[in-house]
């Protein structure tokens, strides 16, 4: 026996009964067999072996035996084994999985498919047999099979790594279905050519249907955002545009191209940026998710730089690429415009846009309650047009509405930003004003002071289209400074006072409150006193000297005194004031600009006094005025007076005013040789940045830092200041209220050249001012 190992020829114990008795026939009828045994070794390990066995015969053709050889195939079996396995195994997952297989031969169209592969279609494997390339074309859709040989023949040449196409198929049912078909080349010819190409066939007819749906509920989506009137906005999370609809080209005017990959911060005005930001920076930090829930306005910004307003909410994406948020975004500029247009004719007169009653007792129980918080005074003025029907039947309803208007614009010109002006019907008005003095009589004073501005505006000459109108207006006014009032009682109370101040005379004004109306009385008394002493001449100058420190005489300042006929002298503290809330300040400036500049004239011709100045106070409310320069250069030019002996003297308040008017009005005068000084400097609006600007010739120290300089080192610091700054700006300095020669020394000796005070004698009459030198002198 011939084998690989050694072995006997015996049947095994799991030899099948069958194979060895075709073993013993065969060896017995001296015939040719091959037969695969099991074998074991002496440990008695099984193994396989493959016996072919032959006669052997002898030259004479004489039988002699057999030959056998065992060959040992015990790995050839189990690897036979394990294909069987796999390919049960592969044909176990084909059947579960639904998945057709195909193998297709190029050359020569021979088509073999399973039964999985027909079933896909709705066949019986036996209703398509016999298969070949052909049943497969027959049965894929025209426009989809070029497509198919053409990938084909693009793989068989090595140009793609696999064969692959989403195809449609005619089912048995007369339908086409989708069918994902894959395959790979399996061997090619001697020659090289592709031979056996392998794969397999996946029904796709769910997903393709699905996708197709999803894709038209994407266009249908897609349709209805680019058809929305609001904008819908995607951004990321670092708050990049993503995508940007019709509706936000038309609100914000960006191009759909210029707004993708900008910052949604430049759709959004500056203020309101950090909004948005907020909400995104939360959702990275903490991921709170949803963001802007409820709906919020804001202000916008579009590409032009328009303001405008917007409502807008946003909300998390699921995931989807770079996109986090959707924002839905509203123009509401005509939503607002109605609100606005609502509010107006719910709260507001349509005919003057003042207030109405409405709004009027809305913000009158907010004043009580405020005056409750801080014990200050306010005021209810109520307002009635004297004489105003006569108008309306003499010119027509039309020019009464014009002088309507004309009222309410000059109402609201007379108070203070913040009070309120109110139109509660007819030509009946009312000004709310708070914040007043604590002092009841303080109050009274201010009072009757806001009813003075009132009535000048009221008085002044209306222009109605051409129709000149002199009118005035009865007011009558209560007082309040705490939460005990009731709202209604407030307006009887003002409505009282009018009615007896329509009752007493034309432009009058009446307290509820007798102790009010006292000092009211008084006030209004001295104003029309004020009237009469510009008209009958009863205002005088006096005149103090201002002395350098070498005694000698430099100049005075003028200064306004008022000699009463019954009550003498009035101090201008009473006065002044007064007149400039009422304007008289006015009149009575330029009345003195004109007495200095004589008085001026006058020193001209005397050698002695021809270098004198003289300083003339000007007030913040005749220094606004818009023709001060020409009234300065007509009390010039009037007299004959030198410019340059004419020295203007401003407050610091000024400067808190237009200080580039202010400053224009001073360059003009400085060109025709006026010279400036600022009085009571350092009390003030000391702005170093205006002071430099501003064409000065002098700085004056207030009396209030002479008057214990002598003891206080502070005051000594701020004197000292005041004259190192006016050095170093080139500019003279002079301290007035001088008293005492060691007040003067101290002064000198901080680099003071100039005084003014009782030291060098009291404010006094034109006539007595030299007397009064050479008395000191002598």
């Amino acid at each position: 026996m011939v084998g690989s190992r050694p072995g006997v020829l015996l049947q095994g114990k799991d030899t099948d009964p069958a194979t060895v008795e075709a073993m013993q026939k065969a060896t017995a009828g001296r015939k040719s067999f091959n037969v695969d045994v099991i074998n074991y070794t002496k440990s008695g390990t099984p193994y396989w072996v493959r016996i072919a066995c032959d006669p052997l015969w002898d030259n004479n053709g004489q039988f002699k035996g057999c030959i056998a050889i065992e060959t040992d195939i015990t790995k050839e079996k189990r690897d036979a084994d394990l294909i069987s396995y796999n390919e049960e195994m592969l044909k176990s997952v084909i059947n579960a999985n639904n998945i057709g297989t195909w193998r297709l031969n190029l050359q020569s169209g021979e088509l073999t498919i399973n039964e999985k592969w027909a079933h896909l279609l709705g066949y019986k494997l036996h209703e398509l047999m016999p298969t070949d390339r052909k049943t497969w074309e027959n049965l894929t859709h025209p426009e989809d099979l070029a497509y198919c040989i053409s990938e084909l023949e693009k793989h068989s040449m090595g140009q793609v790594p696999a064969y692959e196409a989403d195809i449609r198929m005619k089912h048995k049912n007369g339908e086409w279905v989708w069918i994902n078909t894959r395959g790979q080349v399996l061997s090619s010819t001697e020659d090289g050519k592709t031979e056996w190409l392998i794969g397999t066939h996946f029904d796709i007819n769910d997903r393709i249907t699905a996708q197709r749906k999803s894709n038209e509920q994407s266009k249908q989506m897609h349709a209805i955002v680019e058809s929305m009137q609001d904008g819908v906005v995607t951004i990321s999370n670092k708050g990049v545009i993503r995508t940007f609809n019709r509706g936000a080209e038309c609100i914000f005017e960006y191009g759909r191209d210029e707004a993708i990959g900008l910052d949604v911060n430049v759709l959004i005005n500056t203020p309101n940026r950090d909004y948005l930001n907020k909400y995104i920076s939360n959702y990275i930090s903490r991921n709170t998710g949803n963001a802007i829930q409820r709906y919020h306005e804001l202000d916008a910004i579009n590409k032009y730089g328009t303001v405008f307003p917007i409502e807008i909410g946003m909300t998390q994406m699921p995931p989807l690429g770079d996109i986090d948020f959707v924002v839905i975004v509203r123009d509401i500029t005509q939503r607002k415009k109605r609100e606005d247009e609502i509010r107006q004719l719910a709260y507001y007169d349509p005919l003057t846009r003042l207030p109405n009653r409405r709004l009027l007792k809305d913000r009158l129980q907010q004043v009580i309650a405020n005056c409750g918080r801080q014990s200050r005074y306010a005021a209810l003025f109520f307002l009635d047009l004297d004489n105003f029907k006569n108008l309306n039947d003499s010119l027509g309803r039309t020019k009464g509405d014009l002088l309507l208007c004309q009222v309410a614009a000059r109402l609201i010109e007379s108070v203070r930003h913040g009070d309120t002006v109110s139109r509660l019907g007819g030509d009946e008005f009312v000004v709310l004003i708070e914040g007043l003095s604590s002092d009841r009589n303080e109050a009274a004073v201010q009072v009757e002071a806001a009813a003075g501005k009132i009535n000048v505006q009221l008085t002044q000459k209306f222009d109605l289209d051409g129709s000149p109108y002199n009118g005035s207006a009865s007011i009558g006014v209560t007082t309040f400074n705490s939460n005990d009032s009731s709202l209604e009682d407030l307006l009887k109370q003002a409505d009282m006072a009018l009615y007896k101040a329509k009752a007493a005379d034309h432009s009058s004004v009446h307290f509820f409150d007798p102790q009010m109306q006292v000092v009211a009385s008084l006030r209004a008394a001295m104003q029309q006193d004020l009237y009469e002493a510009l008209r009958k001449n009863q205002f005088q100058l006096h005149y103090q000297k201002q002395i350098d420190q070498h005694e000698g005489l430099i100049g005075v300042e003028a200064l306004l005194r008022w000699a009463h006929p019954t009550k003498g002298f009035i101090s201008p503290a009473q006065f002044i004031p007064l007149a400039e809330e009422t304007g008289l300040i006015v009149p009575i400036g330029e009345w003195v600009l004109r007495e200095a500049c004589q008085t001026l004239a006058q020193w001209a011709s005397d050698p002695a006094k021809a270098n004198l100045t003289i300083a003339v106070n000007i007030s913040v409310v005749q220094f606004n005025k818009k023709d001060i320069v020409h009234t300065v250069l007509n009390a010039l030019n009037a007299s004959g007076a030198k410019p340059h002996n004419l020295k203007l003297e401003i407050t610091e308040s000024l400067l808190a005013s237009d200080v580039e008017n202010v400053k224009v009005k001073m360059l003009e005068l400085q060109r025709h040789g006026v010279t400036f000084s600022i009085d009571d400097f350092g009390t003030g609006y000391s702005s170093l940045f205006y002071l430099k600007q501003l064409p000065l010739h002098q700085l004056k120290i207030d009396q209030s830092f002479v008057r214990d300089i002598i003891n206080s080192p502070n005051d000594q610091a701020i004197a000292q200041a005041v004259i190192t700054l006016a050095i170093a700006m080139h500019l003279n300095v002079i301290a007035e209220g001088v008293e005492t020669e060691a007040q003067r020394a101290m002064l000198q000796d901080l680099g003071c050249g100039a005084y003014q005070g009782y030291l060098f004698g009291k404010p006094c009459a034109l006539q007595d001012l030299f007397i009064e030198t050479q008395e000191r002198r002598s």
